[in-house]
This record gives C-alpha cells, structure tokens and sequence, in this order.
C-alpha cells in the first residue's frame, strides 16, 4: 500500500513538472509571437514611410505590394488566433494548419516548376520532330516537282507522237481512197431536168397554199366563237347580276323584318324552352307519382290492406313438390 501511495505521489509530482514545463514553454511561444508582431508592425511602418503607396506606378510592383500587404494580414491573423488558442487550452493548432497550408504550396509548386521544365523538353523536342519533318516534306515537294515535270514531259512526247500517227493514218485514208476510186470508176448522176423542177416547184406551192387557206378558215372559225362566246358570257353575267342584286335587296328586306320581330321571335323561343322544362317536370312527376302508386299498391296487396283486405280470406294454394 505504500508503495503504490509512493507511485503515485511520484506521477502526480512528475505530471505537475511537466504541466509547469508546458506552461513554461507556452508563455514564451506567446512572448515570441507578441515580439514577432511588434516586429512586423515596425517593419510595415518603416515601409510605408519609404515607399508611400502614391509612389507605386508600375502594375508589377502594384501587384508585389499588394500580395505582400495580404500576407502580412494572413500572418497577423494566424498569429493572433494562436495567441487566442495558446490563452485558452494551451495549444497552436491555427500555426501547425497554416505551416503545413505552407509546405503543401510550397511541394505544390515545385511540381508546377518540374511539370513545367518537362512540359518545355517535351515543347523542344516537338519543334525540333516538326522541324525534320518540315524539311523532309519540303525534300518530297521538290521530288513530286521533279516527277510532275518529268510526266509533263513525257504527255508532251506522246501527243506528238499521236499527231504524227494521226497524219499519217489520214494520208494513208485519202491516198487509199483515191485509189479505190481511181480502180471502181463511178459515174457521176446528171442533174435533173427544168421541166421537172418546175413541176416540184408548182406542187410545193400548190401545198403551201392549201395549208394557209385551211389557217385562214380556222382563224376565222375561232374569232366568231370568241365573240359568241363573250357575248354568252357578258348575258350570263349581267343575269347573275341581277339575280346578286335582287338577292341582297330580299336580304335587306329579311333583315329589317328580322330586327323588327326579333322580341317576338327572342320571346317565342323563351317561350318554347319553359314550355319543354315544364313539360320534362311534369313527366319527372308523373313517373315518380306512377312509381310511388305502384309501390303502394304492392304494399297493399301484400299486406292485405286498404280495398285488398279480402285476400286475407284467400287460401294460397302453394302446389305441391314431386317426390323424386
């Protein structure tokens, strides 16, 4: 048992040393930051009293003052809030995020530069493949130039072979032909006689005339039924002239008789649908009144009530079932 209270004793004394120790080093971490933002706060005003925000021109040093004035208050901030957390539970966990925030940009972009170093090898080695290629198309070009002018050549040489060929195959056609014409010895047809042709002539004329003599006839066949036919026309048109007119004068009659029995017909027709509701009431009525009869007299007969009480003296003669 004492040894166990002695234990004890020891751990809490060495847990109390070790509190002190942690306070200890608390209140100088606390002392450092307070003495790091007194720093910085003379640093920051020292820089304002040499370079005035007025002096800045270039958008370049605008861009570098800015990003430093917005480090310094993400320093502060981290600082303060360290401060907070140290006077509260004693611990720095705002400090150890931002460090690591800090490493992981910084690994972060060294990777960018390594991405960007490999990215400009693989852009050279890209220009200078291009490049070759560049002049091997251009060798290729020069040697489908050389052909193209060679098969030029060559077409050349063929067409003028084919026209040497071609002339001479003509001269040998004609030279051929005079020779067979020379060995058959054809006669040449005399020309017709005047007489003949003058008869020619006359039937030619004779035919000609016929057909405008059949134009004429027919001109003239198709002007008169033109003008009977436009005749016809104007009569039937000035007819259904009339009949339109005499039309919408009746229609203006109608109307002014319409307008002035309009109440009559208006009430007639108000008239007519009363008449059909009380007529379709009255038959609603009248089956109900039927249906109600029935049921009533049915009732009484049944019962044997009212002008059917005899059929109470009545025996029911309930026939008989078949035995089977």
């Amino acid at each position: 048992m004492r040894r166990t209270a002695l234990i004890s004793h020891r751990a809490r004394w060495l847990s109390r040393i070790m509190w002190r120790i942690a306070t200890m080093d608390a209140l100088l971490f606390a002392i450092n930051l307070e003495v790091v933002l007194l720093q910085m706060g003379i640093l920051e005003r020292s820089a304002q009293r040499r370079f005035p925000a007025c002096g800045i021109r270039s958008k370049r040093q605008k861009q570098l003052y800015d990003k430093v004035t917005r480090d310094r208050k993400i320093v502060k901030e981290v600082f303060l809030r360290t401060l907070t957390e140290l006077a509260e539970g004693g611990d720095w966990y705002t400090l150890k995020q931002a460090v690591n925030m800090l490493e992981t940009n910084a690994n972060s972009s060294a990777s960018l530069k390594a991405q960007y170093q490999k990215t400009r090898t693989s852009l050279e080695d890209i220009i200078t493949e291009l490049q070759g290629k560049r002049q091997q198309w251009s060798l290729d070009l020069r040697n489908c130039d050389i052909k193209i002018a060679l098969l030029r050549d060559s077409i050349k040489d063929s067409v003028l072979n084919t026209r040497l060929q071609f002339n001479y195959v003509d001269k040998w056609l004609t030279a051929r032909a005079e020779s067979v014409e020379l060995q058959t010895q054809t006669k040449i047809t005399p020309a017709p006689r005047l007489e003949f042709e003058d008869c020619v002539h006359d039937e030619l004329l004779r035919a000609y005339a016929l057909q405008i003599k059949e134009r004429e006839e027919l001109l003239e066949y198709w002007k008169s039924r033109y003008a009977n036919d436009t005749v016809d026309i104007e009569s039937r048109l000035t007819e259904q002239c009339e009949k339109l007119r005499v039309t919408v004068k009746r229609r203006g009659e109608l109307e002014a008789l319409y307008k002035l029995h309009e109440g009559e017909m208006r009430a007639w027709l108000t008239f007519k649908k009363e008449r059909a509701a009380r007529l379709a009431r009255e038959d609603r009525l009248r089956r109900a009144a039927t249906r109600v009869q029935a049921w009533w007299r049915g009732v009484m007969v049944r019962r044997a009530i009212g002008t059917f009480r005899y059929l109470r003296n009545v025996k029911k003669n309930v026939p008989k079932s078949k035995k089977k």
